[in-house]
């Protein structure tokens, strides 16, 4: 009975040394498998981290680039504004400078044919005393 006691010890304990690897090789695989999702977990994590980072450096740059250039706009409109304002006023100037321009053209060009009027009535003139004297 010693003999039949002792093998079902021996059966009993190579079965719990075969439970044991089992539960070692689960416990393995499951450490295995932990450590994979906690190093995923901390990359996961410090790629976040490292987004929120940029981002809360890159938007307020960006916020502030597009704020100047819309102030950059503004001005370039005002600017753009107040050449166009100028430019209807030189125009008009040019227009009143033209038509200025023009009497005093049409009155050099009466002043000229006076005085060619004038002259030719001065050398016809002329020519009468001349003929006169002549004739005396």
């Amino acid at each position: 009975m010693k003999d039949k006691q002792s093998s079902e010890v021996i059966y009993a304990l190579a079965d719990y040394k075969q439970l044991v690897l089992t539960y070692r090789t689960k416990h393995a695989e499951l450490v295995k498998a932990l450590t994979f999702w906690k190093t995923s977990l901390i990359w996961l994590g410090g790629a976040a981290i490292f987004f929120a980072l940029a981002g809360m450096f890159w938007l307020p740059a960006k916020a502030r680039e597009l704020e100047a250039s819309r102030k950059n706009a503004e001005v370039l409109k005002s600017q753009i504004s107040l050449i166009s304002e100028s430019l209807a006023k030189a125009e008009k100037e040019l227009l009143i400078t033209k038509e200025e321009l023009r009497k005093k053209e049409e009155t050099i060009r009466g002043l000229e044919k006076n005085i060619s009027t004038a002259s030719k009535e001065f050398v016809e003139k002329l020519l009468v005393e001349k003929e006169e004297a002549i004739t005396k």
